[in-house]
């Protein structure tokens, strides 16, 4: 039959007294088995922590052998959860014995002792706990370590400052225990053990990693000059440069906050923990297989990526641009900048002129895919063609004209007039205007036309040279008189001079007085110079080489042809022969 407990009566004797009078049934002498009894339970320390094995269980008890010769009873109360036989458990012994004889012990007690036990060796050897958190208080949290209450404060908990204090409650929190002053005043923290664990991992991160393995991150920041990528232990910076093969303006068109990515270690700095990471380096370098797909004089499209003074950069594909200078857009129009035709973002047909592969570059052309003008020009314009061409911007040297789009012509200010000095020709001529002009030179190779205005005309100093040869007098009207002379016309647009030097036989001092504006003269041909535009003649000369009576004879003879006496009213010989 089963006792009250509902365990057999047989295994489990009532009291220590019971167990004597068996062992004296037994014929065991029975003052040996009281010394023996009494030796055992004097041996046992109350509030000592033993082990011992669970030998029953009942509705509301535990019994455990502890290795005396009395069991003990725990409460299942003691226990969270209910053991079975044959459990190897920690107890602590509360009293020696109870009212039936049997060992006090307590699970409750053993555990509370055991895991103080464990906390102040954790402090001690400053291992990490588990702690639950229970309420935030001001300052922190009232922690649960173990069933010992402690408290995480504010500035040591994960919180960042955007988040609710509130989120943490009820979590778990890996920490390290900061303090210890009793066991109602334990202080934690959660962030020694964020660091020190962040420590161990970036020492082992470079104990293991080497330059050219790959690793997993996740974008962090992004910055103008590149992004951090966060490896779990330690940050890495991933270089604009390193993003892609292609130009990469602005990293946050390539990257996003929070994207995980594959790349490689490019460089590890031990000593200053920096890590370089490369992203383009996990797919191959597309110029090493650049002649597979492109060879010079070939043609293809590219995309507009970037426009410069110098040029425009065209993306070939990815990570392969190629420079389309300035000089290559047109073979007609004078481009300053490219964004005179193009655009970012344009799709445009190139084509391939040079490359270096060591270098990484390519020289593009624009204008190569298109018929040249300048190749037909010599049969378009033939040497002594008359054109009429629009002035489109003039020059210290001369004016420069559009003949048709993409061509123009050079007009040198010495090719303007046969008789003018042209000085400047933006006070004869404005953008807009049209001229006509004549062909006079074709330099395809250099793409320039050379024109000519007075060719349109007979040369004027030819004619002249055969009707005035030096020495000859010529009958002319005064144009102009100025402090060194006088200026006479000779034709409609030759001018000659008769320098103050050359206007008497003896000293004139001011020109002004003695001639006007409008009269007549004669004077000897002294020089026709027609590179410099110059006539130069003397009065002086005529004076000389006639004598008085052919001077007066010839006047004579003048006044019945024209009824004037011309050299005579200009001259008196009576002061200029002195």
């Amino acid at each position: 039959m089963e006792n009250e407990r509902g365990l057999d009566n047989e295994k489990i004797p009532s009291s220590g007294e019971e167990i004597v009078k068996e062992i004296v049934n037994d014929e065991t002498p029975a003052e040996t088995f009281k010394e023996e009894f009494i030796q055992d339970l004097s041996s046992i320390v109350e509030g000592e922590i033993v082990e011992g094995t669970v030998v029953a269980v009942s509705d509301d008890s535990v019994f455990v052998d502890i290795g005396y010769k009395s069991e003990g009873e725990i409460p299942l109360n003691d226990f969270t959860k209910k053991p079975k036989k044959g459990d190897e458990i920690k107890v602590m012994i509360v009293k020696k014995e109870s009212r039936d004889g049997r060992l006090i012990l307590s699970k409750r007690k053993a555990d509370e002792v055991v895991k103080w036990d464990q906390i102040v060796a954790s402090y001690k050897e400053e291992h990490p706990v588990k702690a639950k958190i229970v309420e935030k208080i001001k300052g922190g949290y009232t922690v649960n370590l173990d069933g010992y209450k402690a408290f995480l404060p504010l500035s040591q908990a994960p919180l960042k400052r955007t988040e609710d204090p509130q989120k943490y409650v009820g979590k778990f929190l890996e920490c390290k225990i900061d303090k210890i002053n009793g066991k109602n005043n334990i202080v934690l923290s959660h962030r020694k053990y964020i660091e020190e664990e962040r420590e161990k991992n970036i020492i082992e991160f470079f104990d293991t990693k080497l330059e050219g393995d790959t690793v997993e991150g996740v974008v962090k920041d992004i910055v103008g000059y590149g992004a951090f990528i966060d490896l779990g232990c330690i940050d890495g910076l991933l270089h604009v440069n390193d993003i892609s093969w292609g130009r990469v303006t602005d990293p946050k068109k390539q990257l996003k906050k929070g994207e995980k990515l594959q790349l490689k270690i490019l460089s590890l700095d031990r000593e200053n923990r920096k890590i370089s990471l490369g992203l383009k380096q996990m797919y191959p370098d597309p110029w090493d297989s650049f002649e597979e797909r492109y060879v010079k004089g070939g043609k293809y499209t590219g995309r507009v990526t970037k426009l410069t003074n110098f040029g425009a950069f065209i993306e070939l594909e990815k990570g392969i641009e190629g420079l389309l200078h300035v000089s290559e857009l047109s073979w007609t129009r004078r481009i300053n900048h490219p964004k005179e035709i193009l655009k970012l973002g344009d799709i445009a047909e190139i084509m391939v002129l040079d490359y270096n592969l060591s270098k990484r570059t390519a020289s593009l052309g624009l204008k190569q895919v298109l018929p040249n003008p300048w190749d037909d020009v010599e049969s378009q314009y033939p040497i002594g063609t008359r054109v009429d061409a629009k002035v489109s911007r003039m020059t210290k040297s001369g004016i420069i004209v559009e003949m048709e789009e993409g061509i123009e012509g050079f007009l040198n200010v010495a090719d303007i007039s046969w008789t003018k000095q042209v000085k400047n020709p933006s006070s004869s001529y404005k953008k807009g205007d049209t001229i006509e002009a004549i062909v006079l030179e074709i330099d395809r190779e250099n793409q320039r036309v050379q024109l000519g205005m007075k060719q349109l005309t007979e040369n004027p100093w030819t004619s002249l040279k055969l009707k005035y040869p030096k020495g000859s007098i010529i009958n002319g009207t005064i144009s102009s008189i100025t402090d060194f002379g006088v200026f006479v016309k000779l034709d409609e647009e030759i001018e000659g001079l008769i320098h103050i030097s050359q206007l008497a036989a003896g000293k004139i001092e001011d020109p002004g007085k003695q001639f006007k504006v409008g009269e007549q003269i004669k004077a000897v041909v002294i020089s026709i110079d027609e590179d410099k535009k110059k006539v130069s003649l003397s009065v002086k000369e005529l004076l000389t080489r006639l004598e008085e009576k052919e001077i007066q004879k010839y006047i004579e003879d003048d006044t019945k042809k024209t009824g004037s006496v011309a050299l005579g009213e200009l001259i008196d010989l009576s002061k200029i022969g002195k």
